[in-house]
């Protein structure tokens, strides 16, 4: 019974470590991070915010209704007075007054437009908000695999360098190289293990920042998949056509689509402003109660009737017209600040898409630089084991060897960041890999 319960308890224990030592991928991340941005979800709240306005502004079709009550007190009557309130001294009005716009020349339509318009440009700053985080938590991906694929290599560089120390101990033991020889191999086994150090730090720093723009609670166990190797085999040989559409960049991009809700709205406020001089037509209807008596019989009266209201555009009533003047040059604005959003979109693509060609020619020299580099470390290796090499042959393949090799899986990371910082410049709202 004992040793059954140590094995349950055993059990619960692993698999309590397993859950802590969770590595998640990067789908995982962004839907972390995209759940729990507190920008975001207030952006989001801007909808409803704007359409509450909209339920506001269909009030102004309803009639308005209002009351008044008033009770004074004379010291005295006047003649005229008098023959109203008899001998009281006291005075009571009542009323209730109904207000009905008739017709407003489409001002409140317009103003619901803009509403609507401004919903839609709130849907696009979310979009907008969405790819960049989409993007930062994909490059912070990116750079972790980087600093960890580092340590990979210098811990194999390391590995290596050792087991050198071990051949040139013996060697050294049998009377074939130097002492100077297990110097330099040490001194090489220092500069990696510093190198090694600082790209553990560097690596707890990209993690730092990741989990930060994932809004997820830091813990020491916190890894990643690594999928680089697999989505570079996917996409290694892809075209650019296959990637950037400009015409659906054009159409698409929340950097570039604002400009045109903007200068709509912009319209929109322009119709408004010469509505502003149209006539309103209204109804009004007006029941009283008068006289300090109660309120019945005779002493009701009542006033209905319909009018026109129209302001005079002159005057104080004269400064729609720089406004609208005003909003046409907003709109000019817009539109040159759409042009100039395009270009800088384009320009970036150009420059993605060059580094490109520039990463993967620098992933087949780097793949040249390691192939010669090992045929190097093996062919000095032979042959200082023999007693007939020096050990600087060896130790200068083996940095080139490791230098090269995180110039090669740095080159391959930057590839896939390259890719996805054009899935971002491109406006598209799906995640850069699949899992």
């Amino acid at each position: 019974m004992l040793r059954y319960v140590m094995a349950v308890f055993i059990g619960l224990f692993i698999l309590n470590q397993s859950s802590f030592a969770q590595s998640f991928s990067l789908n995982q991340l962004l839907d972390s991070a995209l759940q729990n941005n507190y920008a975001l979800k207030s952006t989001e709240k801007n909808k409803l915010i704007k359409q509450s306005e909209i339920e506001i502004l269909k009030t102004n079709y309803l009639p308005k209704v209002s009351t008044t009550a008033s009770f004074s007190y004379w010291k005295f009557l006047m003649p005229n007075k008098q023959k109203l309130l008899g001998d009281a001294l006291t005075d009571m009005y009542t009323d209730i007054s109904v207000y009905q716009p008739l017709y407003d020349f489409g001002q409140t339509k317009a103003k619901k437009s803009i509403v609507d318009q401004e919903i839609m440009l709130n849907d696009e700053v979310i979009r907008q908000m969405r790819q960049t985080i989409i993007w930062g938590v994909t490059n912070a991906y990116f750079e972790m695999l980087i600093a960890e694929s580092e340590i990979e290599i210098y811990e194999s560089t390391l590995q290596q360098l050792n087991e050198h120390l071990r051949y040139t101990e013996n060697l050294y033991k049998i009377g074939k190289v130097s002492s100077v020889d297990i110097l330099k191999i040490k001194v090489q086994i220092s500069v990696e293990v510093k190198k090694l150090q600082q790209s553990k730090n560097s690596l707890i720093s990209k993690k730092i920042i990741l989990l930060q723009l994932c809004n997820m609670q830091p813990v020491d166990t916190f890894t990643v998949k690594n999928s680089s190797k697999q989505w570079f085999d996917e996409n290694q040989n892809i075209l650019p056509k296959d990637i950037i559409s400009f015409d659906s960049i054009y159409k698409n991009h929340p950097s570039i689509i604002p400009f045109d809700i903007k200068s709509g709205i912009e319209s929109k406020q322009q119709d408004i402003l010469r509505l502003q001089n149209r006539p309103e037509f209204f109804t009004y209807g007006i029941g009283s109660w008068e006289h300090g008596y109660i309120p019945f019989g005779d002493n009701f009266n009542y006033n209905i009737g319909v009018g026109i209201r129209y302001t005079l555009p002159y005057f104080g009533n004269s400064g729609y017209k720089h406004k609208l003047l005003q909003s046409k040059i907003i709109v000019e604005q817009y539109s040159e600040q759409k042009q100039q959003a395009i270009l800088e979109i384009k320009k970036e693509i150009d420059l993605c898409l060059n580094t490109l060609n520039e990463i993967q020619n620098n992933l087949k020299s780097n793949q040249e630089i390691i192939d010669m580099a090992n045929e190097t470390i093996k062919n000095a290796s032979v042959t200082y084991q023999a007693g007939q090499g020096n050990i600087i042959d060896i130790l200068d393949a083996q940095q080139i060897l490791t230098e090269a090799s995180i110039e090669y899986d740095k080159s391959l990371i930057e590839y896939l960041q390259t890719l996805a910082k054009l899935n971002y410049l491109s406006g598209n709202n799906n995640y850069p890999f699949l899992n």
